[in-house]
């Protein structure tokens, strides 16, 4: 009996040891440079326009055209927020390739996963090849285990209607044609989407938003001067960090925190956002908003630049939010566009700071205390100082290349300074 525990013991040591030799590498296959796939990342405001109309006409079948130029930039868009992936996106006559490598965490930082998928033409979705790293996989187990995944997840048939309402591709070495059929029936499934939304901890969470939603509603905001064009956000701040301090005596102040900044990313940035929170209607009657917007350094546009890099910092990672808002102020170097902004930039990487310091129960306390004396942007905002600002495409490549030069990385790094001396940044 115990030889047969021990030779059992052995095929499942040696079929380990073999799984790691196949799955795992110890080179990444992608090593492209992200500063330069998203050189050309206004291509993609063209791809989200043919988006936004696909939303707009959910009842007709739709074509979106992805070009090998905004494919490229949303690889590299990828590997900025979040910097272990690498990812690139080739197209042949009639095959789309998608390589993918990913670094280890600590302590196997030296090993990477590298994926490899191949889609061909046609109808539907067909994936000719998969592999992790030697390991190939059929295609088509691939995505059908994809899709169970992702339904059992959401509890619902979204992954089912996403695969279906692919029409067909037409690829070409420029690019990929996507046929889609109606939106509608795929948009209706995305209400049906359930993952632990019904908890108890969830239903307290959003009690705690409709709380603060109601105390931006009251808030008491001083007369404007002449000069100023609007109220300032530091009011509406002040005022949840007050209420947050009192409710954190007896419970989580990084909590109180996350619930506060949610409220006012609904309240001061859009009633939107209250869609990724869940049903708020069992909690609070009408969703109150500013009307006119908060203003951040007298400016509208950073005070949303500041309130959704902090949402999303909530809702993901801070590289997240911190690519979300580069390869913004990248896209917006295109014709149309307000010109790169480092100004727009420094907005966002404080949205992010801010959030990351008083979602974490090490400084949350802190943060609320800094906050609740007194209504200052100087607290939580950095100088916009000497930031350029407006700058168009040829402009942008004059002064800094790309956005991995040492010329870019030395403001960013300056505006990170600024972030390390402001006041809620814990010594």
């Amino acid at each position: 009996m115990r030889k047969a525990i021990k030779s059992l013991l052995l095929i499942l040591v040696v079929s380990l040891v073999i799984l790691f030799i196949l799955l795992i590498d110890l080179s990444p296959a992608v090593k492209t440079n992200a500063g330069a796939q998203v050189n050309n990342a206004e291509s993609v405001q063209v791809l989200l326009d043919q988006v936004r109309t696909s939303f707009r006409q959910r009842n007709q079948g739709q074509k979106l055209a992805l070009t090998s130029q905004q494919a490229q930039s949303l690889a590299g868009f990828l590997q900025r927020a979040v910097s272990e992936a690498k990812a690139d996106v080739a197209f042949s006559e009639t095959n789309m390739s998608i390589n993918i490598s990913y670094q280890l965490p600590s302590p196997f930082n030296s090993f990477y996963i590298n994926l490899h998928t191949s889609v061909i033409e046609g109808k539907g979705v067909n994936i000719s090849h998969f592999s992790v790293g030697s390991l190939p996989l059929p295609g088509a187990w691939v995505l059908a285990a994809a899709e169970y995944a992702a339904n059992s997840y959401t509890q619902s048939e979204v992954a089912t209607r996403a695969i279906a309402t692919v029409e067909a591709l037409d690829i070409n070495p420029n690019g990929v044609d996507i046929s889609l059929t109606p939106l509608s029936p795929l948009l209706r499934e995305f209400k049906n989407i359930k993952t632990s939304g019904g908890s108890e901890e969830s239903r307290m969470f959003k009690l705690r938003i409709a709380h603060y939603l109601r105390v931006l509603d009251t808030v008491n905001v001083p007369a404007l001067s002449s000069n100023e064009k609007g109220v300032s956000l530091s009011h509406y701040i002040h005022a949840l960090m007050q209420e947050a301090h009192a409710r954190s005596v007896n419970g989580s102040a990084a909590l109180e925190n996350e619930a506060a900044i949610m409220a006012l990313t609904i309240y001061a940035g859009s009633p939107r956002f209250a869609a990724l929170v869940g049903d708020l209607s069992f909690a609070i009657d009408r969703i109150p908003v500013a009307r006119p917007k908060p203003v951040l350094r007298n400016r509208a546009d950073l005070s949303l630049h500041f309130i959704f890099s902090a949402a999303i910092k909530l809702l993901s990672e801070k590289g997240v939010s911190v690519a979300v808002g580069e390869f913004k102020e990248l896209m917006d170097r295109g014709k149309g566009g307000s010109g790169y902004s480092f100004v727009d930039l420094s907005a966002d990487l404080s949205g992010a700071h801010f959030a990351a310091l008083a979602a974490d129960p090490r400084s949350a306390s802190y943060v609320q205390n800094i906050l609740m004396n007194a209504p200052s942007e100087d607290l939580f905002m950095t100088s916009i100082d000497a930031l350029e600002e407006g700058m168009s495409k040829a402009e942008f490549e004059t002064k800094y290349s790309e956005v991995d030069s040492p010329a870019y990385r030395r403001v960013v790094r300056q505006i990170n300074q600024r972030l390390e001396r402001l006041p809620i940044t814990k010594d």
